[in-house]
């Protein structure tokens, strides 16, 4: 699986893909269509789980159309808002952050949509927990052609 990612240019998914394959996390990544993800089949055995919402593409669309943004809200423990381009160790740190929280929402998205996600988290759940992460400078993701800026 890593190896998968790696080819497909997403080598940087291994620092949370290596501790889900070792068993010591369980990942869901819903749809946007997705109402309620499968988590009658996730955290058992004391697994902490990682509820990837992928609003990252070049059209995100913010939390109103995601079915099950709502109820992961309320769901989480913790949350990131991760708006800036996909670096190994921001991987491996939720992986940490999800083994001691037990619950993280992870938000994929872009540097223009992360201050919507920001306040959808703040919005009805003012003491749930999150960090975000934004580019040093420019915007993600990077229009095709214009180079990198993670």
């Amino acid at each position: 699986m890593i190896a998968q990612a790696e080819i497909a240019g997403a080598g940087h998914l291994a620092g949370i893909l290596a501790p889900a394959l070792r068993g010591e996390l369980n990942i869901v990544a819903p749809r946007r269509e997705t109402v309620q993800p499968p988590f009658y089949r996730m955290g058992k055995r004391g697994r902490p789980v990682v509820c990837v919402v992928g609003d990252d593409d070049y059209a995100p669309a913010g939390p109103e159309t995601w079915a099950c943004a709502v109820k992961r809200r309320a769901w989480a423990s913790f949350a990131i808002v991760h708006g800036t381009g996909a670096q190994m160790w921001h991987y491996a740190m939720t992986a940490v952050a999800a083994r001691d929280v037990g619950r993280l929402l992870l938000i994929e998205t872009t540097s223009a949509a992360a201050q919507e996600w920001g306040g959808f988290i703040r919005e009805r759940t003012p003491a749930l927990p999150f960090m975000g992460f934004l580019p040093r400078d420019g915007v993600h993701p990077v229009m095709p052609g214009r180079g990198d800026l993670h």
